[in-house]
């Protein structure tokens, strides 16, 4: 009993993945789970966005007219936002002077470097007796001074213009560099108009003109140079004076910085103070920028832990209520109109839970940075969805996301909605336009437009400023480009592997007919080519027709034969005329080769990383067929012989869904009806009633999805289909000169056709191998409708 017991159990955890039945462990596993995880989501909301719901006086934006007085039920402070807070803890940052320290020492230093090289100049000229190579060789040895000409060591000779070029020196260093001598560099850094010079009396302001950079000092200097100084003696007047200079003021840069911050740290973070009972927001009046500010302190005050009472408590149970509104609403829409594609799937369930969550997630982070709504990255979501299942999901599952988001007072209430919807729906819809991967640009561009125009509206109607409005657009743009980059250059690519589905914007890519695999198959088997493009065709209508997936059926179908580029000449669609292989083979090799092209099929989809839904038409266009031909011709050649059935039998499985089934039907109306000697419309349908007849006589749609209002359907879009491509031709008047027809053909209309069907291309089973001569109608009588392919296998 207790094994019975876990059996049942392990039973109802299958049920997880797949369709529950009517076991009721079964259904409690299977909607439980389900129940669980929107709950959790649903209790997900408040997590993300803390605080208590408030009145709807939170729900109103700038720009907006107050229809009622908000008159504050308790004191608050009003902060300032942080935009602001910043700009003046900058301003108050730039207005403080920087500071420099005075070096009082500078000028002694400097005026003692100068008697000293002089003093050397004396003595070595006193040694030299005047000597000019001695002087030169004085200079360039102190302090790497430059090396005076001849003509500036003659002029030195001379001690009275020594003490003269020495006394000007000293006067202008004694004169200049107490006014204070700053280096160019540190002055370029300086903005203010003063600065602060900080020596032992005391800091004394000064205006930043007043200060004398190096450049200054030179010129200074130059003017303050004697006029007496002959040319020589006013070069080495400016070469020695540029040489000993020091500079007398420096820049503190750790005084200057905390003298900054101080003044950072002073500027205060309330805008204001509120008073109980104080009007915040006037009746019949529009609501501005600071009223705003107001607004939101008074909604942090009544969120904050000291308020909670039985009010909010009331508004954070009615925020739990909406939230599980909301998230039932995408219950609904899943259970009821996407059950089996969505719900029933765990995997494809989880991913439209995770994705609305991702998105909620991010948008509390929007919230918490108190930045744009525009940032929210709905059309992650949507577009997602929209390729994996459809546009319709996608749509509803957003305008779920904007009621939530609507509904958190951290955002504003209906920008975000709005801006969420305009967005998430835009990139819903533009999924379709989207062929390939490389015309992302035309995603972006779609979500973009959608967010400048919405962000426009907005504008218009809350009176944005241009700056608010610019920046909403711009945030959409960058939105929009990271949302495509990521779903087209990895998140989508991985969900297809994931879940196992083939998207559309694969399936467009797949469908180009220059791809490799489908160029091969043109050039080595161009009978195959056209066999192949033609029942795409057939195909197509049919699952239009009865609502199946119609470009899935066109692409698999481009791709179902195209093992047979391996050996194509086995195959009388490629066979020249007269020319047979299968007449030298036994019929047991005949048919090997002939199934061989399911599996060779398989192995080149494998190579080119075709997606399963792709291989499921290799592998099933045939089913679990009887290669009617060559088992008939092993009989007759070996009667005695005991055969098995499996040898001349194609590996299946039979069609396990509608598109691969049309495909079978598809595929042998299509090779049947090229062998009508006259298709005229009543032996087209009796044909296509015949083939798909044998067809369910041998089982093998019995796997698949068809029902039998879809096969009356099928086959009439087969008839009306292959009837407008065999139409009656029109007959050329007896007066109008008939064009010479080619040997074996007659004119008929404006078409050749051959006088009498090709016996290779009629018959049924192996016969489109083999050659044999029986007609469409014929052949379907004798093989009992066995294999109806009268024209590939």
């Amino acid at each position: 009993m207790t094994a019975h017991y876990s059996e049942s159990w392990r039973d109802a955890l299958r049920a997880l993945g797949r369709s529950p039945g009517s076991g009721w462990r079964s259904n409690l596993v299977h909607h439980g789970s389900r129940g669980l995880l929107l709950l959790a989501l649903t209790l997900t909301v408040p997590m993300l966005f803390p605080g208590a719901p408030l009145p709807d006086f939170a729900r109103l934006e700038q720009g907006q007219v107050a229809t009622e007085d908000v008159i504050a039920e308790i004191s608050f402070d009003v902060p300032k936002s942080p935009e602001r807070l910043q700009l003046e803890r900058a301003e108050a940052e730039r207005g403080v002077a920087p500071i420099f320290t005075f070096d009082r020492e500078a000028a002694g230093r400097v005026t003692e470097r100068v008697n000293a090289l002089f003093a050397r100049l004396d003595s070595a000229l006193a040694v030299a007796d005047e000597d000019t190579v001695a002087i030169r060789q004085v200079l360039s040895d102190i302090e790497n001074a430059t090396v005076p000409t001849q003509e500036q060591g003659t002029y030195l000779q001379v001690g009275a213009r020594r003490r003269a070029l020495q006394d000007a020196l000293v006067r202008v260093y004694d004169r200049l560099l107490p006014v204070g001598v700053v280096s160019s560099r540190d002055l370029s850094d300086v903005r203010s108009a003063q600065v602060i010079v900080r020596e032992e009396g005391g800091d004394r302001l000064v205006r930043r003109d007043s200060l004398l950079d190096v450049g200054r000092f030179y010129a200074r200097a130059s003017e303050l140079a004697p006029a007496s100084l002959s040319v020589d003696g006013l070069q080495l007047f400016q070469t020695l004076i540029v040489h000993y200079l020091e500079e007398s003021l420096r820049l503190d840069p750790e005084a200057t910085g905390r003298t900054r911050q101080q003044a950072r740290t002073a500027v205060q973070g309330s805008a204001g103070f509120v008073l109980e009972g104080e009007r915040i927001v006037t009746a019949h009046e529009r609501v501005g920028r600071e009223e705003i500010e107001k607004l939101r302190a008074y909604s942090a005050a009544l969120a904050s832990p000291g308020q909670a009472g039985a009010g909010s408590f009331f508004r954070s149970l009615g925020g739990v209520l909406y939230a599980i509104v909301a998230v039932g609403i995408l219950w609904s829409v899943l259970y009821y109109h996407r059950r089996e594609e969505v719900y029933e799937n765990a995997r494809n369930f989880s991913i439209v839970v995770i994705l609305v969550f991702v998105v909620l997630l991010l948008a509390s982070v929007v919230a918490r940075a108190d930045t744009s709504p525009a940032l929210i990255p709905v059309a992650l979501a949507a577009l997602l969805l929209a390729a994996l299942y459809d546009g319709l999901l996608a749509v509803v599952t957003v305008m779920v996301i904007a009621a939530l988001l609507a509904g958190q007072t951290a955002l504003p209430g209906l920008s975000a909605a709005f801006l969420t919807m305009a967005a998430g729906a835009s990139a819903a819809a533009a999924v379709r336009i989207m062929r390939r991967r490389a015309d992302s640009w035309k995603l972006i561009a779609v979500i973009t437009l959608a967010y400048v125009v919405a962000a426009l509206a907005l504008g218009l109607l809350f009176t944005w400023s241009p700056r608010e409005l610019l920046l909403t657009a711009a945030f959409g743009a960058l939105n929009a480009t990271v949302c495509t980059v990521l779903v087209v250059g990895g998140l989508l690519p991985a969900l297809e592997s994931f879940t196992g589905i083939t998207t559309r914007q694969t399936l467009l890519e797949l469908s180009d007919l220059n791809r490799p695999v489908l160029s091969q198959l043109a050039k080595k088997a161009p009978g195959t080519y056209a066999h192949s493009i033609s029942v795409a065709n057939l195909a197509e209508a049919a699952c239009s027709a009865i609502g199946a997936n119609a470009l899935l059926t066109r692409v698999g179908t481009y791709y179902h034969d195209i093992g047979k580029t391996k050996q194509p000449q086995y195959f009388v669609e490629n066979q020249p005329a007269g020319r047979n292989p299968h007449d030298r083979l036994r019929p047991s090799r005949s048919a090997e080769v002939i199934k061989e092209h399911v599996r060779e099929g398989l192995r080149l989809a494998e190579e080119a990383h075709l997606p399963s839904a792709i291989k499921d038409f290799i592998r099933e266009h045939h089913g679990t067929l009887t290669i009617s031909y060559f088992l008939n011709k092993a009989r007759e050649q070996e009667p005695d012989l005991d055969i098995d059935l499996w040898d001349f039998s194609y590996p299946g499985p039979k069609p396990q869904s509608r598109e691969t089934a049309v495909v079978m039907l598809a595929d042998c109306v299509e090779s049947a009806t090229r062998t009508l000697p006259d298709p005229t419309p009543e032996r087209i349908r009796s044909l296509i009633e015949q083939l798909v007849g044998a067809r369910i006589r041998d089982g093998q749609l019995d796997q698949s999805p068809l029902t039998l209002d879809d096969l009356h359907q099928i086959k009439s879009e087969f008839a009306k289909t292959l009837t407008s491509f065999y139409h009656q031709r029109v007959e050329y008047p007896d007066s109008v000169q008939k064009p010479a027809a080619p040997s074996g053909a007659v004119v008929t209309g404006d078409h050749e056709v051959r006088s009498e069907p090709s016996p290779s291309a009629t018959g049924l089973g192996g016969v489109e191998a083999a050659g044999g001569g029986k007609t469409a109608e014929a052949s379907v009588e004798a093989s009992g409708g066995d294999e109806t392919r009268a024209r590939a296998d």
